[in-house]
């Protein structure tokens, strides 16, 4: 491991809060859950498999993350299982956009679908090899991948309608405002229990959830 790389490492945690990790390892189960609603759904073709990837990515994101967080592994694990944690981010913003895309693939669905996952694979690659960047960049990526979405979804108000689509503009928000602590690591309001990171994380899971929800009811829960 390049040096920076330990000495970031070894500061981030410094001071593990007690329940680091805790939210996604909850997350995760609730994912699998949602997986099985998602794949019982009545849609068929493009949008139920879109739906597929998106909860599959929700799985890849939150397992990750809880086996990352909540143990304690010697240095050299812990990078690697970082690195997968940070490709893992890219890796849901695309799976998040992907059941929107096919709600639009005679517009811009198909080529921004395209284009997403490019530039998500990209930015997992660059994390696995350990070239992510700092945090503060990360977080700005992650927010321009995200941004690539808002010409599909502001088409969608026509397909899905206008409250569907603002709950889809305030999973964009929770996203922005986490990447936002992440970035800044504030709020840290009980560093030894609860920190910035704990509020990063349930910001990331209130977005997913509030997503679920719109897709599982337009694709055929409702």
């Amino acid at each position: 491991m390049a040096s920076s790389e330990r000495i970031a490492a070894v500061l981030e945690e410094e001071v593990k809060p007690l329940l680091r990790g805790v939210s996604h390892a909850l997350a995760f189960l609730a994912a699998l859950a949602g997986c099985v609603l998602l794949a019982r759904m009545p849609v068929e073709g493009v949008r139920y498999v879109g739906a597929l990837v998106f909860g599959a990515t929700l799985l890849v994101l939150f397992g990750v993350s809880a086996l990352y967080h909540c143990p304690n592994w010697s240095p050299t694990t812990g990078q690697y299982i970082q690195r997968c944690d940070h490709a893992a981010i890219s890796l849901v913003i695309a799976g998040s956009f992907t059941p929107l895309a096919t709600l639009d693939i005679p517009g811009w669905g198909g080529p921004s679908l395209v284009v997403m996952w490019a530039a998500a694979l990209t930015g997992a690659g660059f994390a696995l090899s350990g070239r992510s960047g700092p945090r503060g960049l990360r977080s700005l990526l992650y927010v321009l991948l995200g941004s690539m979405a808002l010409p599909v979804v502001s088409r969608l108000p026509a397909v899905i309608g206008p409250a569907r689509v603002g709950a889809l503009l305030l999973v964009g928000v929770f996203y922005a405002v986490g990447a936002a602590v992440y970035a800044r690591r504030w709020p840290d309001p009980v560093p030894t229990v609860f920190g910035f990171h704990e509020i990063f994380h349930l910001l990331v899971i209130a977005a997913a959830a509030v997503e679920f929800a719109v897709v599982y009811d337009v694709l055929g829960g409702g």
